[in-house]
Formats: structure tokens, sequence, C-alpha cells
């Protein structure tokens, strides 16, 4: 029988052709698993695992100039990125994806690319919290979009910036199209979404129908079995009997959207439910709240680091193809190359430096922000691969004694830290989430010899807090840390939250051997003076040498 089965399935493919449809089942089998792995992770690892397989699909799409699946890939990789807070890698994907679109010729499917990959444009620029960037890209997708999904897809991004700019009406409109549209098309899960979205913004105007159309979201949801959608009808009617101020209530959804979440057994679903609780209750599940954010913030620092490996993997690669340049470089003097990398840092510590001096206005505060992070992306991705390059040459190539090959390779490694430190210290702030910003400051500074203890970081409402005094704040608490790392020597580090109405005060102080007041400025500290004072606020160092530091850190919401 089994010798039947070859030989008939040998007579329909012959044997090429039934080897070609073996490979090609395997691959579409492959997509689709990794596809699901990378918009459905189930484990931290996934996304990792995703990024490395369309990394490579896509490498291999170009090099059989096969565009589309090349742009499809990049469309993925754009995605993932996004997901890991890369996202300014995920804005060069989706730009080498639209060059690559422009070598293909128009048609529906080709339009429906440019469509996905300015959404995904939307999307970054939104969570870089350029609400007009994002704004912009939306258009341009709805100038082309003609399918009712595409369309509704971008009304309902559209919207989503409205409820983060707190402009409830203009969300509302939008999200009246996304519901009319969506009453067209025969999927309930799209109509259950568009009617809690409208309900939610409805109720934020105190429009009555909002809580029934809220209501009505949540029964249809539980008629198809939605869990994740179940869980946002739960989060959106928490929300509204907390604005009502019907606590009661409130937390008879929060305790029912805690028991959907972890139904579904989403991390991120388990933390924000036990925040509503514990935000609801004051006391309850605060140990099992704090237990799985802990789990959460060391997860995503280990999948933060893989993700950085792998990065360097890939550059690794790229190096091959820069043999021949490097070979050219190889007559160059050492005492050339160390000092252009020295000058290069200087220049960068410099103009950083001068950046930072800027102040009073929110808008400059803004801008030295911004710029913090690109210069953040541009050390991180140019100037630390790059050293990374001359390292490697060096171990490799270079023909010179080994103790001097050693001494120069133990200085450009110091070069190479201080580079990675600078990225690190400039990088990205997530200012919607900014407690949870702050826990992970302190998280990463909690190292072995060093304790840092605090109370609740969410004494200070934080909402009400403008943005430009958040991003302040942040890289002050930052520099103390790093004040404290670099030349303290503490072991125990205590920072304090406080507010009294729109006083706000952080009191920070470490066991560590002090300073005199007249060396606080040496210490690199009046950065942290000059960005308290363009908040309107004030700082006051009590230290001296022996006897520990502390810094009191005050300003008005």
């Amino acid at each position: 029988m089994k010798y039947v089965i070859l030989s008939f399935l040998f007579f329909c493919f012959g044997k090429n052709g039934f080897a070609t449809s073996l490979i090609h089942s395997q691959q579409i089998d492959s997509l689709s698993y990794y596809y699901e792995m990378a918009n459905n992770p189930s484990t931290d690892s996934s996304l990792i695992k995703a990024y490395a397989f369309y990394e490579r699909k896509k490498d291999e799409s170009i090099k059989l100039n096969e565009t589309i699946s090349a742009i499809k890939h990049l469309r993925q990789i754009a995605i993932i990125q996004n997901e890991l807070g890369d996202y300014f890698g995920g804005e060069i994907s989706v730009v080498e994806a639209l060059k690559l679109l422009e070598s293909v010729k128009e048609s529906e499917n080709a339009i429906s690319h440019r469509i996905g990959l300015y959404n995904q444009l939307g999307r970054i620029y939104m969570a870089l919290l350029d609400y007009e960037g994002a704004m912009r890209y939306y258009d341009e997708g709805f100038k082309i979009a003609k399918l009712e999904k595409d369309i509704n897809i971008i009304q309902n991004n559209k919207a989503l910036v409205y409820i983060r700019l707190h402009q409830y009406e203009l969300a509302e409109n939008e999200f009246l199209k996304v519901y009319k549209n969506s009453l067209l098309q025969d999927d309930k899960k799209q109509l259950a979404r568009a009617l809690d979205n409208l309900g939610f913004v409805q109720s934020k105007l105190n429009k009555p129908e909002g809580l029934d159309k809220l209501k009505e979201a949540l029964e249809l949801r539980m008629v198809i079995n939605d869990n994740h959608g179940i869980y946002a009808s739960y989060k959106h009617l928490v929300e509204f009997y907390k604005d009502k101020e019907d606590l009661k209530i409130a937390r008879d959804y929060a305790s029912k959207a805690y028991e959907i979440a972890k139904m579904v057994n989403s991390p991120s679903f388990i933390k924000d439910a036990l925040s509503r609780l514990i935000d609801l209750n004051q006391n309850r599940n605060s140990v099992e709240y704090i237990k799985i954010v802990d789990s959460i913030s060391l997860a995503k620092q280990i999948q933060e680091n893989k993700y950085a490996k792998m990065k360097y993997d890939y550059t690794e690669k790229e190096k091959i193809a820069k043999e021949n340049e490097l070979a050219k470089e190889k007559e160059k003097s050492l005492k050339i190359l160390y000092l252009s990398i020295a000058s290069f840092i200087s220049l960068l510590s410099i103009f950083l430096y001068f950046i930072l001096k800027s102040k009073h206005k929110k808008d400059n505060i803004k801008k030295v922000y911004t710029a913090e992070t690109r210069m953040s992306k541009k050390v991180h991705d140019e100037l630390a691969n790059d050293m990374s390059d001359v390292m490697s040459f060096v171990e490799n190539n270079l023909e010179v004694p080994v103790n001097k090959k050693t001494a120069l390779l133990n200085n450009l490694e110091d070069l190479y830290i201080r580079t990675r430190d600078i990225s690190t210290e400039t990088a990205s702030i997530d200012l919607i989430n900014f407690s949870e910003s702050l826990k992970h400051l302190l998280i990463q500074h909690n190292r072995k010899g060093t304790k840092i203890i605090t109370n609740n970081i969410d004494t200070i409402n934080w909402s009400k807090v403008p943005d430009h005094k958040k991003m302040a704040v942040f890289r002050s608490v930052q520099e103390l840390l790093v004040n404290m790392k670099k030349h303290s020597q503490a072991k125990v580090v205590s920072v304090v939250f406080k507010e009294d109405r729109r006083k706000k005060e952080i009191l920070y102080s470490d066991d560590g051997i002090g300073v005199s007041i007249e060396d606080v400025k040496l210490n690199g500290l009046q950065n942290v003076e000059s960005r308290i004072a363009s908040i309107g606020g004030s700082i006051n160092f009590i230290t001296s040498k022996g006897n520990g530091f502390k810094a009191l850190l005050k300003f008005n919401s």
C-alpha cells in the first residue's frame, strides 16, 4: 500500500514537482508559524525568534529580486521592532519598504502595502508622542484607502490619537464613522470593538447613550467568546464608574477584568488589571501586583538584551562586506585612529552638554529630549557598532606586539562601554506610563552591593504633571543615580516621593562617602540644577565628606 501511494504521488507531481510541492508547503507552514509568533507572542523570546526569521527571509527575498515578499517581511520586522520599543529601527524598516515599493507596478496589492506602511508609521510616531506626525501618515493612508476594512483601521487609529489628546468630540466623530461602516460588515468582533470604543468616548462626553453602548458591546463579545474584547469592555466600564465615583461597581468590573486576564494568561493584562484593583482598593492585591511588575520588568530587560545581541550579530555579518575598505585603513597610524575616536566622543559630549543647557521654556525642554533620544539612537547604531568593528579589526588584523595590542584593546573597550552608557542615559522615556519608567530606572541601578528602596512612586499623580516636567524629573533622578554609581560607593539608596496639592517633592539620599558642597558641581550635578530650574523648581544638596549625600527636588505641577 505504501508503494502504491508513493507511486501515485510520483505520477501526479513527478520527481521534481513532488519535492517542490513539499518545500512550498513547509514554507507556508513556516511563514504562518512565525506570523502567529510575531503578532500573538506567547513567550518573551517569541518576538526575538520571529525577528531573526523575518530578517533572514527579507535578505533572501532581496537576493532573489522578490520585491513584494521583501516588503511583506519588512512590514513584519517593523511591527516586531515597534513591539520591542525600537521605534527608530521600525521607522528605518518602513522607509526601506517604501523605497522598494517605488519599483513595484501600481496595483491593489501595492496600494494595500502602502496603506499598511503608512499606518505603521502612524503607530510609531504615536508611540513617540509625535501626534501631528502620526495624523499626517494616517491621512496619507486614508487618501488612497478604498476597502472598508482599511478605512476602519485608519479612522480607528485617528480616534485613538484624539483620545490621547483628550479631544473626545473629534474621537467620537471618527468612531461614529467606524461604527456605521461596521454595521455593513458581517464581522461581529469588529462591530463589538466599534461599539465599545464609541461608547467609551461618549461616556467621557457625559452622554447617556455611552453606557448603553458599552454594555451592548460587552454582551456581544460574550456571545462570540472574544475574551480579549471582554477584557477591553471591563476596562472601559471600570473607568466609566470610577469617573462617576461609583467605586463599588467599578471594583466589581475590575475584579471581573482580573479574572478574564488570568484566563487569557496575558502578563500585560494581569498587570493592568491588578493596577486598577490597587487603585480602587488601595491595600488589596498589592503584594501580587508588585511581584508581577517585577517579573515583567525583569523579563523585558532580558528580552531587550537578547534583541540587542541579535542586532550586533547582524552587524557582524555586514562587516564581511566592508573587509576591503578596512584593509585600506590598515596603514593608518594607531595614534590618528585613537585620537579620531576620542575627538568624536569629546565633540559628542560637548554637544550634549550645550543641548542640556537649554532651559526655561517648555518647547526648549522638548527639543532637548528629542535631541537626546535621536542622539542615543545614533550613538547606539553608528558609533558603538563602529567601535566594535575597530576592536575586531585590532584584535584580528593589526600586526603589533601582543602587549601593545592588549593595552589598545583595553582602551577601546573602555571607550565602547562609555559610549554605550551615553546611549543608555539619553534613551527615550515612556511618558504615558511614567511611573513604570521610573520603576524601571530604579530597578536598573538596584545592583549587587547597592540596594535601592522607595515608597509608592504613584504618591505623585503623574497624570497631572506636564510632559516637559516629567522629562526634567526623570533625567534629574537618572543623573543622581549615575553619580551615585560612579562616585558614592553607597550600599543603601533611598528615593522618596511626596505630593501636597500642586507641590511635589523627591528626596534622594544615600549612605555613600559623600562630598563637600564645593565639590558637588565637580561631580556633574550642575545638570540636575539646570534641569530643575528650567521647570521652575529648586534643588538643595546636603552632603559632606564621610556623611553620605542628600538632594531635595521641589517643583509644582
